[in-house]
């Protein structure tokens, strides 16, 4: 018979009931029952022990912040993170390139290089990103090249750059003094050469070299000439040629960082079936969904096929899957190298990109024996993942976060940059630098200085902060490029100063340049013009400087110096066709506070997450569509200019409608007929005027870029936080734009001066305009007196529409009512036709329109 046992420990009991308990056993009843006590004892504690454990850690992840610190840098990558957060912005700094060969390296014409070749010509229909033109230069040796002879400083150290492409040569690339060789492109696509070297005299030879047979061709753009610092020129040893591109892009002038932006793609990283194209015109296509589709062709056919285009990043594993039925198959194509890398399958494959990571996807009713007339294929739930594992289906999503602004630092060293930096959920900007854009029609007073050979200017301009750091520390530009000379403006031309103390600049112009001859002194509007563009000449000398004798014209500076031709006897009062501007670039002494657009809140996924960095984005600019047959078109230029985008476009992203991103639009990528590479249609029967509409998009330029240096939550308790700082963010901004729009609804009405004997009707119908939240210019009130066809008043700049319009107002004659035309100019001028000195003419029915320029 067993002896009893305690239920939960099993301790010994003594049975009582049995006659053979006749002794108290001390080892069973005593040593044994509290063994079995301290190993339960024992038990408990480690138990304890890890649920402490368990509740400090937690503790630790409610009570203490963490965050990971993560640095996004120039282009697309891949970054892993443990949670879902939002990316905080911690750090960003400017940069400044300014490209030593000024503008003749873009190759719009290339008078200053000489050609070592059997010729050489500008080609339109082959160019580098960023372009409109490259030069074809035919090999008149084995070796044949462009050259030139540019200023450098003893010492210093420079990376010359250039995008060269074989058309029928072996191979092409950059040099200095024929003796240091860049690296050599085999390719008939453009790539990059480029050599750093430093400088032993105070000029060296550049040059673009191609190799091969005599008449064979290669081309060349974008070459760039940049000063660079120590820590730069030793990091160039380590980069490729395409890290040395993205890093020093091809710019003119004077460029900074402009509009940074980040962007997380999607989980999904392919687009919805909308964005997709086909590759036959007569296919038959049904799209049910974003990511949708279905196929029936009418007969038997090799491979129906519909696509897409991405850039993913370079040598990095991604992730694709689909459903479809029997048939529907799906493929990856590296574009580069124009290799498969998911042959036509059903299953969920995994593969690396290229060296670019440019790739096409394709669906298709690809079949070995060919396509079956009549079936129906369906695809549905096509996915692309960065990393090496399928995910359940989603739609793409996307995250960005841009800034509207440029950020500057020392061009040669990088020193003092400009930061950004965020307070209260607003971005603000630094600012350590001042750019000044010497537009002729933003001077307001003008001195002058006659040399021989040359003037000296000293214009006040508007909006400048004259208050500058040091000599040492500024750079400055003219038209062509060419970097004007520091502190020697009363000596010699192209050179330039500031007055901190009489608060004007100075900038000595060539007669050459200016067409202003010694014997003549130019007057203030003749100097903005020349600001603005133009060039003075003798019209009956064959384009030489005028004098004072003969007959004044103009033409523009983009025609050179040669004679001009006809040109104009009008005073030009606005900016010459595609001109740029002298740019002048130096560090402030004290540095201001600015605040900057923004929008967006870029934010990661649990997991693999694929961000592109770059410059260059244009948040929401207003645009007014135009039609063209069945379309209403934004940046539009075949048969004339439609609705152009302020800046050449590279990519348009998005379409707003009142302020909402829209789909019903096509974005066709046509350089031919695009300002820049890609224009908008919009089905006319789809489009009303009465609409707004926005777009975002990159431009065509290419500006430096910078890293983002920033983190995000790692815990529970940054999380929080982070909700807790948005929410209160947002709150403070929503109780801000409250209260601008209340200010804005109290419209501030601008009395205008009216002219040419025109005046007010009486005092409660004074004559005013104002421009509302939208851009959209109002005007109201009566007025009297003046003549038909004369001017009632001017609208600034700021407050005119694209093109002028027309409507009917009335008006009385002190006899009858009438009702004459009246034109909204798009110079700013109102002017009624069709009654003179009228005892009242209306204002009211002028309708509002939006403000264009």
């Amino acid at each position: 018979m067993s002896e009893p046992k305690t239920p939960n420990l099993a301790l010994n009991q003594i049975d009582r009931s049995s006659p053979a308990t006749t002794y108290f056993d001390l080892d069973r009843y005593l040593d044994q029952n509290w063994g079995k006590v301290d190993d339960f004892a024992g038990e408990i504690k480690e138990q304890v022990d890890e649920v402490t454990s368990k509740a400090d850690g937690l503790k630790e992840r409610l009570d203490t912040e963490q965050r990971k610190s993560v640095t996004l840098k120039p282009g697309l990558q891949v970054i892993e993170a443990e949670r879902a957060s939002a990316f905080r912005l911690e750090g960003l700094k400017g940069r400044t390139l300014v490209n030593l060969l000024g503008r003749d390296g873009g190759f719009e014409g290339y008078n200053n290089w000489a050609i070592g070749a059997m010729s050489a010509s500008l080609d339109t229909t082959t160019y580098a990103e960023g372009s409109t033109s490259s030069l074809r230069v035919t090999l008149a040796s084995e070796n044949s090249n462009i050259n030139r002879t540019i200023t450098t400083v003893i010492g210093k150290k420079y990376v010359l750059i250039a995008d060269v492409k074989n058309v029928s040569s072996e191979r092409a690339h950059v040099s200095i003094n024929a003796l240091v060789d860049g690296n050599k492109v085999m390719s008939d696509s453009f790539d990059t050469s480029f050599v750093s070297f430093t400088a032993t005299a105070a000029a060296h030879t550049i040059a673009v070299v191609g190799s091969g047979s005599p008449g064979q061709t290669f081309n060349v753009d974008n070459v760039r000439l940049y000063e660079v610092s120590t820590e730069e020129y030793n990091a160039l040893g380590s980069m490729t040629p395409t890290q040395v591109s993205a890093k020093y892009p091809y710019t003119e002038m004077i460029t900074g960082v402009k509009n940074p932006y980040a962007i997380r793609y999607g989980e999904n990283l392919l687009p919805p079936f909308y964005e997709w194209t086909s590759n036959y015109t007569n296919d038959k296509w049904t799209i049910w969904g974003p990511y949708t589709a279905q196929l029936r062709p009418s007969a038997p056919t090799f491979a129906i096929s519909m696509q897409c285009e991405i850039t993913l990043a370079p040598n990095t594993k991604y992730t694709i899957s689909a459903e479809q039925t029997d048939g529907a198959t799906f493929s990856v194509i590296d574009i580069t190298h124009n290799t498969a890398l998911v042959d036509n399958t059903t299953n969920t494959t995994t593969f690396t990109t290229g060296s670019t990571g440019a790739i096409r996807v394709y669906i298709s009713s690809y079949l070995a024996s060919g396509g079956i007339g009549g079936a129906l294929y369906t695809f549905r739930n096509l996915m692309l993942t960065a990393g090496d594992k399928a995910h359940l289906f989603k739609q793409r999503e996307d995250a960005m976060l841009a800034l509207q602004t440029e950020l500057y630092a020392d061009p040669a060293t990088g020193a003092n940059p400009d930061m950004v930096f965020e307070r209260e959920g607003q971005y603000f900007k630094l600012v350590k630098w001042h750019k000044v854009v010497l537009d002729g029609s933003k001077i307001i007073t003008l001195i002058q200085g006659n040399n021989t050979g040359y003037k000296t200017i000293y214009p006040k301009v508007e909006g400048v902060n004259y208050d500058y750091f040091s000599m040492d520390a500024a750079v400055a530009v003219k038209s062509d490029g060419k970097i004007l000379k520091w502190g020697s403006h009363e000596a010699a031309a192209d050179a330039w100063a500031v007055d901190k103390l009489n608060k004007n600049l100075a900038i000595s112009v060539s007669a050459e340049d200016s067409g202003w001859g010694d014997a003549y002194t130019p007057t203030a509007d003749e100097i903005k013009a020349y600001f603005m563009g133009w060039r003075m000449y003798d019209g009956l000398a064959g384009g030489t400087p005028y004098n004072g004798t003969g007959t004044k014209y103009w033409h523009k500076l983009s025609d050179g110096t040669s004679t001009p031709g006809a040109g104009t006897t009008t005073l030009p009062t606005t900016p010459a066709p595609n001109y740029t501007p002298y740019q002048l670039l130096y560090q402030l002494a004290t540095p201001v506070v600015e605040p900057i657009t923004s929008e967006g809140q870029l934010t990661f996924f649990e997991g693999d997450n694929q961000v592109e960095l770059g410059t260059g984005i244009v948040l929401r600019e207003g645009v007014k569509p135009a039609r063209y047959g069945d379309w209403a078109v934004v940046n539009y230029t075949y048969d004339g200019n439609h609705a152009l985008l302020q800046n050449k476009a590279d990519v348009i992203k998005s379409v707003y409608k009142n302020s909402k991103k829209i789909s019903d639009y096509l974005i066709t990528r046509r350089p031919q007929v695009s300002y820049g590479n890609e224009y908008i249609g919009i089905p006319w029967t789809d489009f009303d005027s009465t609409d707004l509409y926005n777009v975002t998009y990159l431009m065509l330029a290419k500006y430096p870029t910078a890293s983002f240096d920033g983190s995000y939550a790692e815990n529970e308790k940054a999380l929080l936080l982070d909700a807790v700082r948005t929410l209160q963010k947002n709150t403070t901004r929503i109780s801000v734009l409250e209260s601008k729009k209340a200010e804005k609804d109290i419209p501030a009405w601008i009395k205008p001066t009216l002219l040419n004997g025109w005046v007010s009707y009486n005092d409660g119908n004074t004559t005013r305009y104002f421009k509302d939240s939208q851009g959209f210019v109002h005007v109201q009130g009566m007025v009297k007196s003046g003549a038909a066809g004369q001017p009632i008043l001017l609208l600034p700049a700021g407050y005119r529409p694209g093109q002028t319009l027309e409507t009917i107002t009335n008006a009385y004659t002190g006899t009858d009512v009438v009702t004459p035309n009246i034109e909204i100019s798009s110079n700013g001028t109102i002017i009624p036709f069709g009654v003179t000195a009228p005892a009242w003419l209306s204002l009211d029915n002028i309708k509002p329109f939006l403000a264009e320029q």
